[in-house]
């Protein structure tokens, strides 16, 4: 790398400072996923047998190997494979492990491309990520995982408001309520100049922006500061 930067300094008589970046980038990223591949490859211990889903040991197999795309470049690896001899499944307790079963990127890199995803469109996502992040993917890689990682959030979610419904609200329900209290809020909308006219800020001494949004009871929305609500209080 030296060699390369010197020879390049020698024939221009100066240094392109964003290519010696991107060259060290490069270099260490290497060195990176060389020292990754090297430690994923370290042998631990191998038990002859793993429980299977079936509730038989699966025994062990073979030794098989993985290439797996990084956020420092691809690395490869190897590890033990186990097949139930009651329910003929396989299974590899590594990738499970290192939650890399059923996808060939890092957990590191999943996050990166749903990052980039949930941001911009999945082409965009990529460019990203090979500008900023010097990892060069597929624009189809970024959609899957985004949604994957949309997935399962919205998966986690439900499974908190079900729980809630199921195990929380009962238990609270079944005890007599003697009183309720009830927490209604606003919220703020930008509104053109015209409608904000003779009207202060939230701010002290700032123009107004916005109008607060309010519900009745009828289910019509209107729209107005705080102050125009006699029934409206704070949180």
């Amino acid at each position: 790398m030296l060699t390369m930067v010197f020879a390049g300094w020698r024939k221009t008589g100066g240094i392109d400072l964003e290519a010696l970046e991107m060259l060290i980038r490069s270099g260490l990223h290497q060195l990176g996923a060389d020292a990754l591949s090297r430690l994923l490859g370290m042998p631990g211990p191998r038990p002859a047998t793993v429980p299977c889903s079936c509730g038989q040991p699966a025994h062990f197999h073979d030794i098989r190997p993985k290439q797996l795309m990084t956020i420092l470049g691809r690395v490869g690896f190897e590890r033990a494979y186990y097949v139930c001899p009651s329910c003929q499944q396989g299974q590899i307790p590594r990738d499970s492990e290192l939650d890399v079963a059923g996808t060939e990127c890092s957990p590191g890199l999943r996050r990166m491309m749903a990052v980039v995803g949930s941001e911009s469109s999945f082409q965009q996502g990529r460019e990203q990520l090979a500008v900023l992040a010097g990892v060069e993917v597929t624009a189809k890689a970024v959609e899957r995982h985004a949604e994957e990682v949309g997935s399962d959030m919205a998966r986690r979610e439900q499974e908190n408001i079900d729980r809630a419904v199921q195990l929380e609200l009962p238990q609270i329900l079944g005890k007599p309520v003697p009183i309720m209290y009830i927490a209604l809020d606003g919220t703020q909308v930008p509104m053109v100049h015209s409608e904000l006219e003779g009207r202060a800020g939230r701010t002290a001494g700032q123009p107004a922006r916005t109008r607060e949004v309010k519900h009745n009871s009828l289910g019509l929305t209107r729209v107005g500061p705080a102050r125009d609500n006699p029934h409206a209080r704070g949180r």
